[in-house]
């Protein structure tokens, strides 16, 4: 069985991603296990004493360090995942004025360059890095999951899933916690659920279409 490493920019994202991989290798019973939050790594917590070091330029330091090297020689696999609502954003600077499958591309190819710092990286170790770009937010991913709404969507998709959660649960409520992400995407586990809700979104779709097919 491979091993996994997840890199992204915060730990909501982490078990999001975890879950899909877990539901697309049905046959993995055990698969969590091998399973590691690279960045953020596992030892940060989603509490308010001892928040996580996430977001996107943490991220991007982390993809031309040492660490990053190391971690991808220690999985068999890496996955890397942020969301385009950031790419404008100083440092990053890639324009969202693009087709989806555009936008995908220039925002791989920006995280190359930081990966390619790093003795070239990517470079020399590309078969084994997996991006999941999320267009524009992963909770872009999750929407379908609650929404019947035909049409897909990727613009506010952290507030649209929020009015959407609230109306078949009182007691769930959307925040940035891990807990509460993993109970958001608990469908991902289940492969058949997974195939439908990813053919809804583009970029989801995208992600699942690069992973690897055999482990």
């Amino acid at each position: 069985m491979a091993k996994f490493g997840i890199a992204g920019e915060g730990i909501t994202d982490q078990i999001v991603i975890e879950n899909i991989l877990c539901g697309f290798y049905k046959d993995y019973d055990d698969l969590d296990d091998e399973i590691r939050y690279t960045q953020p790594s596992t030892d940060a917590t989603d509490s308010k004493e001892q928040p996580p070091k996430g977001g996107w330029t943490r991220l991007f330091t982390y993809l031309s360090s040492e660490l990053f090297l190391d971690d991808i020689l220690n999985d068999d696999y890496i996955i890397i995942q942020v969301d385009t609502d950031v790419s404008e954003e100083i440092g990053f600077e890639v324009s969202r004025n693009c087709s989806t499958t555009e936008l995908i591309e220039k925002v791989i190819e920006r995280l190359i360059v930081e990966m390619n710092k790093n003795n070239n990286a990517y470079i020399e170790y590309q078969e084994k890095i997996v991006f999941a770009i999320s267009v524009h937010s992963l909770e872009c991913w999750i929407l379908p999951i609650y929404s019947m709404k035909k049409g897909e969507v990727e613009h506010q998709c952290f507030e649209k899933l929020s009015k959407e959660v609230s109306k078949v649960s009182k007691k769930l409520k959307v925040k940035k916690e891990r807990r509460i992400y993993d109970k958001l995407s608990h469908d991902f586990l289940k492969h058949k659920n997974l195939i439908k809700i990813a053919s809804k979104n583009s970029s989801f779709q995208i992600f699942i279409n690069k992973l690897p097919q055999n482990i």
